[in-house]
Formats: structure tokens, sequence, C-alpha cells
């Protein structure tokens, strides 16, 4: 039952209404589209906030790791000692980071 009536919906949605060109009236009436001058704002925010996070994580490291140390632990397949947790993270950071800018259409 549910399955005929999404169905009825769906091929009711698809079906064209005549509209007597007030779509196309609509449309050419609106001002053309133009970027907003502050369109590098929500880019930078989303990098600085990257940054600050990766400078927090590097600065609250346990005593005697570096980052670099961490990755050299990840190669060598130490374990997950403290730097290579912290080497993820601040990777991880970076990467979520890259994949929000990427997919950002606007």
């Amino acid at each position: 039952m549910t399955d005929k009536l999404d169905f009825l919906l769906r091929d009711d949605a698809r079906a064209a209404l005549d509209d007597a060109g007030f779509h196309a009236r609509v449309m050419r009436a609106l001002p053309p589209h133009r970027a907003s001058p502050r369109a590098w704002v929500k880019p930078a925010l989303l990098l600085g906030s990257a940054v600050l996070g990766s400078l927090l994580a590097a600065l609250y490291l346990p005593a005697g790791s570096a980052v670099i140390q961490g990755y050299i632990d990840l190669a060598q397949h130490r374990g997950m000692t403290p730097a290579a947790v912290a080497a993820l993270a601040m990777a991880g950071a970076l990467l979520i980071s890259a994949i929000v800018l990427a997919a950002d259409t606007e």
C-alpha cells in the first residue's frame, strides 16, 4: 500500500504544470546572481580553525613526543604511541578541512 502511494505521489510530482510562462517571467525579473564580496571568509575561518586545532594538538602532546616521531613510529609499525596518535589526529583534522573546502560549491 505504501509503495503504491509513494509511486503515485512521485509520478504526480513529475508531471509538468502549465504556468503560462510565469516561471520564465519571474526568473527574468530577478537580479543576476553576484558572488558575495566576502567569499574568502568561510575558507579562511575553516583553514584558521584547522591551523589552530593543529597547534593546540601540538602544544598538548605528551612531553618528549614530536609529530615527526609519530610519523616515524607509524612508518616503522611500532604501534599507536602517543606521538603517532597526535600525528594521525593532526593529519585527520587537516584532511577533514580539505574535504570541506573541496565540497563547498558556493
